[in-house]
């Protein structure tokens, strides 16, 4: 009598990585954070790459996590990804939930290698950034919204450690101060985004003088454009509007005239209906 041996099925931990993957892609947050991670190596390992894809760091998730267990946990894989000394290229940190100043430098001392760092948010203090920067010194890609009364300091420092930057993005307050700082700090800079920014009319000349050899992208998108007096020159109800058209003659031919400048992206009119919420909005919280 021949006796058949029944064919085993391969455990848990034997199978394919990158289909784990793609399972685990479809679950929850909840799912993916309580889940997964608890059965075996294997597991928690593919668990990781879905969360942390192509060696990018985005901690945005823990935004949208609401209890304190599920960002604990996040927070927990967060460490293990990191302790893996896995070559990170980016840096995503959240809009809403803020690491503490430990935290920060945790991450940043094992991240050396990242090119591009993102962070949407107001810089409480400016002492995290300043010991991050010590880390960061490869990065050529830097968004950031800054607060006005740290706006400088951060730029200073960016110049002071991060040499090779090409690309960065800022919103808040961009006075001549900001402007020099940036041109001075940066003179390979080949994308520059003020967008939604408040903008003096000064600053704007300083970027569109030519001294940013490299520039090939310049975004002021919404910008909040003042002029000497403190006023802003699109406003509908702009009073000097021989100024206004003066100027916006002069920005333009100052653009055109940059022979490195591919794209300009602006809205110089006074048509732009999202200005125009947003000039309503200011006047309203004015109030």
């Amino acid at each position: 009598m021949q006796i058949t041996k029944k064919k085993q099925n391969p455990p848990w931990e034997d199978l394919d990585h990158g289909i784990l993957s793609k399972i685990f892609s479809c679950l929850s947050p909840q799912d993916q954070l309580f889940g997964p991670p608890y059965v075996c190596r294997a597991w928690l390992s593919a668990t990781l790459d879905t969360l942390f894809r192509d060696s990018k760091l985005d901690l945005r998730l823990i935004d949208s996590l609401e209890e304190k267990n599920q960002q604990s946990r996040f927070t927990h894989l967060v460490r293990i990804a990191i302790d893996r000394g896995r070559n990170w290229v980016s840096i995503h940190l959240p809009k809403k939930h803020s690491f503490g100043y430990f935290a920060i430098v945790y991450i940043a001392e094992r991240t050396t290698s990242v090119t591009s760092v993102y962070w949407p948010t107001d810089f409480v203090s400016y002492l995290p950034v300043y010991i991050s920067l010590l880390y960061w010194q490869k990065i050529r890609v830097f968004h950031a919204r800054i607060d006005p009364k740290q706006g400088f300091v951060v730029l200073s420092q960016l110049a002071d450690f991060c040499k090779n930057l090409e690309e960065i993005s800022i919103h808040g307050k961009i006075t001549e101060k900001e402007a020099t700082c940036i041109i001075q700090g940066f003179p390979t800079l080949k994308v520059v985004d003020l967008s939604e920014s408040n903008l003096s009319s000064e600053a704007l000349g300083m970027f569109l003088s030519g001294r940013l050899s490299n520039l090939r992208e310049f975004n002021i998108l919404h910008c909040l454009v003042l002029d000497d007096e403190g006023k802003n020159v699109l406003e509908e109800d702009y009073s000097n509007y021989c100024y206004f058209k003066a100027w916006r003659k002069e920005i333009l031919e100052r653009a055109s005239n940059l022979k490195c400048l591919k794209k300009f992206m602006h809205c110089l009119e006074k048509c732009c209906q999202q200005c125009l919420d947003n000039n309503v909005l200011r006047k309203n919280n004015d109030k």
